[in-house]
C-alpha cells in the first residue's frame, strides 16, 4: 500500500438480515486531506465510518488505515484516530470535567490537551462543573469535540460534527479544522451540511443506497455537472424545448438549465426566447447532489 494512504476502504459491504446497508464501498483518503462523506439519511454513511473504526465487522472487504490492516491492529490503529459520532452522547450523571478526564485515562493521555480545547470553544468553568444530562445540545456537541481532540490524533473521523452549534462556534470549529490540516493531520468528515462539506473538503464521496457513486474532487464533481443556466421568460412559455440542455425545473414563467451541449448553439436557441433575465454560473454542491440523486424523489438530505 501506498505510504500516503492514511485511509484504504476495499469492497465493503454489510448486510442487516436481508438489508445490504454498505454495498462493495471503495474509496481511500490522502494524508492531510480533508475529505467528505455526502449521502442522505439512510444512504449508509454512520454504517460505513462503523466499520472504519472496528466497531461493525464487514460481511465483505477490508479497511487500511495507517497503512495497516484493520481487523489485525484494530487497538493499535484506534490510539491514533479521533471519533465524534454522530448523535453524541455522554454519560449523563457525570460532569463535563469528570467525563473528559476519564476520557484522558481511558485514552492513557495527558490532560494538557484539553483546557485550549475547553477555552475555544467557551466554556465556563460552571458549565465543566455541571452534570451533563444538564447541559444543552450545543454543549454536549462541544464536549463531544473535545474528546475527538484533545489526543492530538493523526486521524479524525466525524459524523455530523457541528450539529448543534450556532454560527460562530461552527467557524471555531473551521479554524480548529484547517489548524490540524496544516499539522498534516488527515480529516474524514460525514455532514449533512452541503455548504459545510463545499467549504472543507477538497476531495468526496457520495453514497446513494450504500453505494459509493462517486468519489471526486470538488472541482472536478462540479466541472462534470455542467454550468447552470436560470431563465426568467417574459410571458409564460408552455413548451421549452432547447437541444443541448437538461431541463432540471420549469414553471413556465421560469427555468433552471444544465448545460450538456455546446454554449454558443445553446445561446443562439435562447436569443429566440422572450427572456428577461438570465444568470449562467457554475454549479454548487447543492446542485451536484441535486443530480446525483434526481431520481430519487423520496430521499431527504
Amino acid at each position: 500500500m501506498s505510504s500516503n494512504k492514511i485511509i484504504s476502504v476495499q469492497n465493503l459491504s454489510k448486510y442487516f438480515g436481508q438489508t445490504l446497508a454498505v454495498d462493495d464501498a471503495s474509496f481511500d483518503l490522502g494524508q492531510g486531506e480533508i475529505f467528505g462523506f455526502l449521502g442522505p439519511n439512510g444512504a449508509g454513511k454512520t454504517t460505513a465510518i462503523r466499520m472504519m473504526l472496528d466497531l461493525l465487522r464487514p460481511d465483505a472487504g477490508e479497511v487500511h488505515i495507517f497503512g495497516k490492516s484493520l481487523k489485525n491492529n484494530s487497538i493499535e490503529i484506534r490510539q491514533h484516530c479521533g471519533y465524534l459520532p454522530g448523535e453524541f452522547t455522554a454519560f449523563k450523571n457525570l460532569t463535563a470535567n469528570e467525563f473528559l478526564k476519564m476520557a484522558t485515562t481511558l485514552r492513557n493521555s495527558a490532560t494538557e490537551g484539553l483546557q485550549p480545547l475547553i477555552e475555544r470553544f467557551d466554556l465556563s468553568r460552571h458549565e465543566m462543573d455541571r452534570k451533563i444530562k444538564y447541559l444543552s445540545h450545543g454543549m454536549i456537541q462541544k464536549i463531544g469535540i473535545i474528546q475527538a481532540f484533545f489526543h492530538n490524533p493523526d486521524l479524525l473521523i466525524l459524523d455530523e460534527p457541528t450539529t448543534g452549534l450556532d454560527p460562530l462556534m461552527q467557524d471555531r470549529f473551521y479554524e480548529l479544522l484547517f489548524e490540524e490540516q496544516k499539522k498534516g493531520k488527515t480529516i474524514f468528515i460525514s455532514s449533512h451540511n452541503l455548504a459545510e462539506i463545499e467549504k472543507l473538503c477538497s476531495k468526496l464521496a457520495i453514497i446513494r443506497k450504500g453505494k459509493i457513486i462517486s468519489v471526486k474532487s470538488m472541482e472536478n464533481l462540479k466541472a462534470d455537472l455542467g454550468l447552470i443556466i436560470q431563465l426568467s421568460f417574459e410571458r409564460p412559455l408552455d413548451n421549452l424545448n432547447i437541444a443541448g440542455v437538461r431541463i432540471v425545473a420549469n414553471d413556465q414563467l421560469k427555468a433552471t438549465l444544465i448545460l450538456e451541449g455546446e454554449i454558443t448553439k445553446v445561446l443562439e436557441q435562447l436569443s429566440l426566447l422572450p427572456i428577461s433575465d438570465i444568470n449562467i454560473s457554475k454549479p454548487g454542491l447543492e446542485e451536484v447532489f441535486r443530480n446525483f440523486y434526481k431520481t430519487d424523489t423520496d430521499e431527504e438530505l
